[in-house]
């Protein structure tokens, strides 16, 4: 059996996600999105160094360990803690949008350029074609070639579409009101985990009273929160009343701790691990 794993690891603020496919024939195939790590918390570091050797790897003969590292957008939740991330585990590919804050992508840019650690990184949009994560197909949904957002650095976020067999995953950064309006019609109907944007806060969902995404996310879809409780408190209490009146399977880590999404490519199952 063929198996996708999505994991939203709790790291307390901020995102961070652990994607493995495993091949059937005792492969395994990784990729990571986001770290907030800082040198004092590396709570994504620490998790994905325990999964490794839990599964009996040496890092330092597997790297790159990583087929892609992805920075949705270049916030330091998000961002401060690849640098340490690439250097330890290695990526064929580093991948990262567009962006105003190039305080924050600079350091990550350079020194992917001189690290041994990663062999190519660019940045990407809807136009470009991902490879697949073994028999996992990727796609960009967002954000559209040549635009980059003036306002808001949320609205530059890489949203993702992950395919295995009959199943989608949809991986949604930060993305607000301004993305959803004009791609909520793509998410597609076989999405079965949809990562609610923004760490459920009201930006991430309502566009004034609508909710373009909740709207157009299937009703047998999982929702997945990366909460964000201190200092924002997302998730956002009218977020978590819609999906609670619209009687949502929502799964949030900081109640589930590391929550795992998973699927063969036609069934869906979660496991977390509570505190």
């Amino acid at each position: 059996m063929t198996t996708l794993n999505v994991t939203l690891i709790d790291v307390g603020w901020g995102d961070s996600i652990l994607i493995e496919y495993e091949d059937g024939q005792l492969g395994s195939h990784y990729a990571l999105i986001d770290s907030n790590d800082t040198d004092t918390l590396r709570s994504s570091y620490i998790f994905v160094k325990r999964y490794f050797e839990r599964k009996g790897m040496n890092i330092d003969d597997r790297k790159p360990i990583f087929s892609f590292v992805l920075l949705t957008h270049a916030h330091a939740d998000h961002g401060q803690g690849l640098k340490a991330i690439l250097r330890a585990f290695g990526a064929r590919q580093f991948w990262y949008p567009k962006s105003l804050d190039w305080s924050t992508m600079a350091d990550l840019i350079r020194f992917s350029n001189l690290s041994p650690s990663v062999e190519h990184h660019q940045s990407i949009d809807d136009t470009k074609i991902l490879p697949p994560l073994g028999d996992v197909s990727l796609e960009v949904m967002w954000p559209p070639h040549g635009e980059i957002d003036q306002r808001s650095e949320n609205n530059n976020s890489v949203v993702v579409s992950l395919r295995h067999g009959q199943v989608s995953f949809i991986l949604t950064g930060d993305a607000e009101e301004k993305v959803w309006k004009r791609i909520a019609d793509r998410i597609p109907p076989d999405t079965h985990f949809f990562k609610v944007p923004h760490h459920g806060s009201n930006q991430g969902t309502f566009a004034r009273e609508k909710t373009p995404w909740f709207d157009h996310c299937p009703q047998h879809a999982k929702l997945g929160i990366s909460s964000h409780v201190r200092p924002f408190s997302h998730p956002d209490k009218k977020v978590i009343e819609l999906f609670e009146s619209h009687g949502r399977e929502v799964y949030r880590t900081d109640e589930h701790y590391h929550i795992t999404f998973m699927t063969d490519g036609s069934e869906t199952w979660v496991k977390y691990f509570h505190q």
